[in-house]
C-alpha cells in the first residue's frame, strides 16, 4: 500500500468513527424538575442503551427513590434506597386512548443547549393543551421509556400521540386547560453526555425482595 492509499485509508476509517460515533443513540444523564402547583420534584435519568435509572432527589440532594427501567424487556424495578428492597412493578393499565390535535409550529428555541421546535398538543375531550419543546439528539430510549411506564398523566400520554417523535425529548412540558390555567410543569435543567456505568441500571447487592403479603 502507498503512501497515498494508506492516506485515503485511514482518512475513510476516521469519516467511518466519526460516522458511528453520531449515530449512536443518547448516553448520558438528563436533569430535570416537575412542578404541580406548589409541588417542585427533582428528577434524573441516566440513560445507557435500553436501560433507564430514574431518581427522584430528595431536598438533601440523595436519591429517596429509584426506578429501574428495561425498554427492551418491559420491565419496571423500584428500589428502595432506605430500606435496601428492591421490587418488580407491575403493569396492569390499558394504554389511555385520547383524541389529540398536534401542532408542529416550526418555532424554534435555546434550551438546556439545543435547539429546540415549539409542539402543541390539544385535546378538547380532555381539557388539555401541552406545549412541549423538543431536541433532537437520538434520545431513542424516550419513546420505549413511555410506553414501558404506561402513565396515565397527560404529560406522557400526549407525547405518545405526536408523529415521528422518536428520538426526540422535551427540554420543556407545560400543562394547561383549556382556559390557560397550568396544571404541571416539566423542565430539564441539565443535561450531561457521557458513558454511564452498567451497575447503575443493576439491583444493587444486599437489597432484599420486597413480597407482598
Amino acid at each position: 500500500m502507498n503512501h497515498i492509499n494508506r492516506y485515503l485509508f485511514s482518512f475513510t476509517l476516521a469519516l467511518c468513527s466519526v460516522a458511528a460515533i453520531q449515530a449512536q443513540a443518547f448516553e448520558g444523564v438528563i436533569e430535570f424538575t416537575k412542578t404541580t402547583g406548589p409541588v417542585i420534584t427533582n428528577y434524573k435519568y441516566y440513560i445507557k442503551g435500553d436501560h433507564v435509572r430514574i431518581e427522584e432527589i430528595s431536598a438533601r440532594g440523595d436519591a429517596q427513590g429509584i426506578m429501574l427501567v428495561d425498554t427492551r424487556d418491559k420491565t419496571v424495578t423500584a428500589l428502595s434506597p432506605d430500606r435496601k428492597l428492591y421490587m418488580d412493578v407491575p403493569n396492569m393499565r390499558l394504554p389511555k386512548d385520547v383524541k389529540t390535535d398536534v401542532k408542529k409550529t416550526g418555532e424554534m428555541k435555546d434550551m438546556a443547549g439545543y435547539k429546540c421546535e415549539k409542539w402543541v398538543v390539544k385535546s378538547n375531550d380532555e381539557d388539555r393543551t401541552i406545549t412541549y419543546w423538543v431536541a433532537a439528539d437520538k434520545f431513542d430510549f424516550f419513546v420505549p421509556l413511555l410506553e414501558t411506564l404506561n402513565r396515565k398523566d397527560e404529560q406522557a400520554v400526549f407525547f405518545l400521540e405526536v408523529p415521528d417523535g422518536v428520538g426526540m425529548f422535551p427540554m420543556l412540558g407545560v400543562e394547561q386547560k383549556m382556559d390557560g390555567s397550568e396544571v404541571s410543569k416539566l423542565q430539564v435543567t441539565k443535561v450531561t453526555k457521557g458513558v454511564q456505568k452498567p451497575s447503575l441500571f443493576e439491583i444493587p447487592a444486599g437489597y432484599n425482595k420486597f413480597e407482598r403479603n
